[in-house]
């Protein structure tokens, strides 16, 4: 079942699409971004298309296994926000999402700061996957709903993260 995420709050056509694929498995992930946002999708190897203007800028619909997806998540946007990653914490996600949560209530407190709302938001969202990828570590969650869990939270916290920076 593919995951869904929103790099941005762009609501802009999307009409540059990068799409990854495997010999094995076929479509990996597609990444939709309008023209202003095209940047966004460089980090993204795949096959690299214009097209009519069509779907939401920054969507991704991605196919990959639970850990390529958080794998992702950590390269594209928690370890520049937070320097935190997987490999300082073993693989353990729930480990680096808690460490990369805890950076954000140092940086930003556990309450509105000038810097506004939308930080606080992003810590929250942050928190609660961590909270989830603990709970299925300890066995608490089924993994397979509970990876769906972090997995929508962290899409949340990406996209609210991608408001914060104004894309």
């Amino acid at each position: 079942m593919p995951v869904l995420r929103q790099l941005t709050a762009c609501s802009a056509p999307a009409t540059h699409v990068v799409e990854g694929r495997s010999r094995t498995t076929g479509l990996t992930y597609r990444v939709e971004t309008c023209a202003g946002h095209r940047w966004l999708a460089r980090q993204w190897p795949g096959r690299h298309t214009r097209r009519e203007p069509g779907g939401r800028c920054g969507t991704v619909t991605d196919h990959r296994a639970y850990t390529s997806v958080v794998r992702s998540h950590f390269d594209a946007w928690i370890r520049p926000l937070t320097t935190q990653d997987l490999d300082t914490h073993g693989g353990d996600v729930a480990a680096a999402l808690l460490a990369a949560h805890r950076w954000m209530r140092e940086e930003y407190g556990d309450h509105a700061t000038a810097r506004g709302d939308v930080w606080y938001a992003v810590g929250v969202a942050l928190g609660h996957a961590a909270g989830l990828a603990e709970a299925v570590a300890a066995g608490q969650l089924d993994q397979e709903d509970g990876e769906r869990q972090v997995l929508a939270a962290l899409s949340a916290a990406e996209t609210l993260h991608g408001a914060a920076c104004g894309r």
